[in-house]
């Protein structure tokens, strides 16, 4: 009964955080897309590439994503069952697809092409929630919350489109919560259940990488004005390459049957 009760009590912290974070949206007026947005700093065209860089990038992206499809298809026993293996399988379909769609965004630039690019990465940030979800709380709770975690996030891409659509009042408050709220659920999670995968350093490493890709973003036209040699943009997809090979390496690090040591399955010793 003791155990149950923690088990209550840090649910309840979980979702009184996760309900703050929704309010506190709330608070916050729409975000809007914008309208320079597409204006990234190299628009250079080499080989007949136009924005050739930030089309070209995208490779690292695309390589680390078959690394992990390769690594959790050729050794099925660094997860347990099919069921854990689904969500990592998804991080790294999502970030493959990212590729895809940002290769294409980037190519022709605009708020139609940039859905398709946005659209996977949240396939990519709901599935690492739900793989670590699955891993410290259990199994079944990140079965349940897969799919529902996954519409979630496309529902947040929908929502700006629809409303670009309907007269260029998007609003990306709900997209940015999306790709947002998990750097702080993610280490809420890992500090509340204990277990030895995955690691809170190994998860700082993921982060902290995303963190830096999304500050290359912002700092787009600063870091090209030097030297005019790349872009904040172009370092942007390089960095979160490394954020992915960093789940990549966490990944392969463990042993066969990981969850066999983990404090996350239920019912099991």
């Amino acid at each position: 009964m003791p155990s149950e009760r923690r088990t209550d009590r840090r649910a309840v912290v979980i979702l009184a955080v996760t309900a703050l974070a929704c309010g506190a949206l709330l608070l916050v007026p729409p975000i809007h897309q914008d309208p320079g947005y597409h204006n990234l700093a190299d628009a250079r065209a080499l080989l007949g590439i136009p924005n050739c860089l930030n089309v070209v990038s995208n490779l690292a992206l695309l390589i680390v994503a078959a690394l992990g499809i390769d690594l959790l298809m050729r050794r099925p026993g660094r997860v347990d069952t099919s069921a854990d293996r689904v969500p990592w399988m998804l991080v790294f379909y999502g970030v493959l697809l990212t590729a895809l769609g940002s290769t294409w965004y980037h190519l022709t630039p605009n708020n139609s092409t940039l859905i398709w690019d946005r659209l996977p990465m949240t396939i990519a940030f709901m599935s690492l929630v739900t793989g670590i979800i699955s891993a410290r709380i259990g199994e079944r709770a990140g079965r349940m919350l897969l799919g529902p975690l996954l519409i979630i996030g496309a529902l947040s891409v929908f929502v700006w489109g629809w409303g670009e659509r309907a007269g260029g009042v998007g609003d990306l408050r709900f997209y940015a919560l999306v790709q947002f709220y998990p750097m702080v659920l993610i280490p809420l999670i890992l500090i509340l259940f204990a277990g030895p995968f995955p690691r809170l350093k190994d998860l700082g490493g993921v982060l902290g990488w995303y963190v830096l890709a999304k500050v290359a973003e912002v700092l787009d036209r600063q870091i090209y004005a030097v030297g005019e040699i790349v872009s904040g943009h172009t370092l942007k997809h390089l960095l979160a390459a490394l954020s992915i090979l960093w789940v990549y390496r966490m990944l392969h690090a463990q042993p066969e049957k990981l969850y066999h040591l983990s404090g996350g399955r239920e019912g099991e010793e």
